[in-house]
């Protein structure tokens, strides 16, 4: 295994971990739960790849990618996290349990994988920035601070201080900010396309604009928890 991958790997096993342990709080039983764990991994690996066949289609067109030949190159983590959202929306409802509360769970657990993922990426030398910046440390401090807040926001919640759903937009709103900051210091190739922002910059104010959404449709029509 290579050190990216060993990062990758202790990333996704860190986060499956923390969700793990608070399993009880999730509402789940252990089939219920490796179930779900699964079923987002498989709305995030197709999310991830549709979305980067859709930013670059072109090098499907030039035959320099085939779809499956070539299925490990080009994931796009924005498409990732929609596709894990939607099948875990489609699993709480098939298990009758709250969307809400296991998406605040997730919004600490996600950016904690992803943050020790990026490491891996500034082993590898991938996902690179502009001399001097690592950008790809600059991440994964971001992603820590945010998995802390999330954190601090879940633990208001389970107080029932705030309503569910909180950290969850905490987390969207907080890595889309995070996202929008960063990427003009990446140097891996992210064209400016529309009003001089790159798609990835562009996916990053969509995300911020879907934490105001959420958090004005969901949070003020949510009850608080009762505990």
């Amino acid at each position: 295994m290579s050190v990216y991958g060993a990062f990758a790997a202790a990333g996704c096993l860190a986060a499956v971990l923390w969700l793990q342990r608070h399993r009880a709080a999730l509402g789940l039983g252990d089939n219920a739960f490796w179930g779900a764990v699964w079923t987002m991994v498989l709305g995030a690996t197709i999310g991830a790849k549709a979305l980067f066949v859709v930013l670059g289609w072109e090098h499907y067109a030039r035959g320099e990618l085939r779809f499956w030949a070539d299925f490990r190159v080009g994931f796009v983590f924005f498409g990732g996290l929609v596709g894990a959202a939607l099948a875990g929306a489609i699993f709480a409802r098939w298990r009758g349990l709250g969307f809400l509360r296991g998406a605040d769970y997730c919004a600490v657990a996600v950016p904690l994988g992803h943050a020790i993922g990026r490491i891996g990426c500034f082993m590898r030398g991938c996902c690179g920035g502009h001399p001097p910046h690592p950008v790809q440390l600059y991440e994964a401090a971001g992603l820590a601070l945010i998995a802390w807040s999330s954190r601090v926001t879940l633990t208001r919640v389970e107080l029932a201080e705030l309503p569910r759903g909180s950290a969850f937009c905490v987390y969207l709103l907080f890595y889309g900010i995070l996202r929008l900051a960063l990427d003009p210091l990446r140097a891996d190739g992210r064209p400016e396309r529309l009003l001089g922002l790159s798609p990835q910059q562009a996916l990053a104010l969509a995300l911020i604009a879907a934490a105001a959404v959420c958090s004005r449709l969901w949070l003020r029509a949510t009850p608080r928890p009762a505990g």
